[in-house]
């Protein structure tokens, strides 16, 4: 059976693609920077592993049995002093980093559509630069371009409620 990480496993996509894990019976680690958010996710083949991306040394060795690494890794809006580099590009380029020493054989990565086209935004320019590292990596690798969550408009429609200046809209 093949081992999937799921990086950013207490995110809006992460919760669903470690509950696909569980109801296919798939072996799995979630990997998350607060494993008390996964208490609700019970499976005898699921690992449930605390990770903080930004920090490489935590991610030593957590991949060493992995086959695929699927990472939903990204922020919204900058909190908790981190920004889109911090974390949509370095973070997955340490998750990266450690998914090649680990021998991980696939890595899907979740970007944003058309992000190629809108490197001016910090958000698409942080993720865009993890995607040239990921296509440059030699591992083979999944790039997938959703238009967005449902989840992601409520923090939108709150940044407007406070009238903080969206990272997509321009004056």
């Amino acid at each position: 059976m093949k081992k999937i990480a799921i990086a950013g496993a207490t995110g809006y996509l992460g919760k669903f693609l470690v509950e696909q894990l569980i109801e296919s019976n798939t072996e799995g680690i979630a990997l998350a920077r607060n494993t008390e958010k996964l208490a609700a996710f019970n499976s005898e083949y699921l690992q449930k592993v605390k990770a903080e991306f930004t920090q490489p040394e935590s991610l030593k060795g957590l991949l060493s049995e992995v086959d695929t690494v699927i990472s939903t890794v990204g922020i919204t809006r900058q909190k908790d002093g981190l920004t889109y580099m911090n974390v949509d590009y370095q973070a997955n380029k340490n998750l990266l980093t450690e998914a090649i020493k680990s021998g991980v054989r696939k890595f899907i990565y979740i970007s944003v559509l058309n992000g190629q086209n809108m490197r001016q935004l910090k958000i698409c320019e942080a993720k865009e630069r993890f995607v040239d590292e990921l296509k440059n990596s030699g591992i083979d690798y999944t790039i997938i371009r959703p238009t967005g969550f449902f989840s992601d408009m409520k923090d939108f429609l709150n940044m407007a409620k406070k009238r903080l200046r969206l990272p997509f809209w321009r004056r």
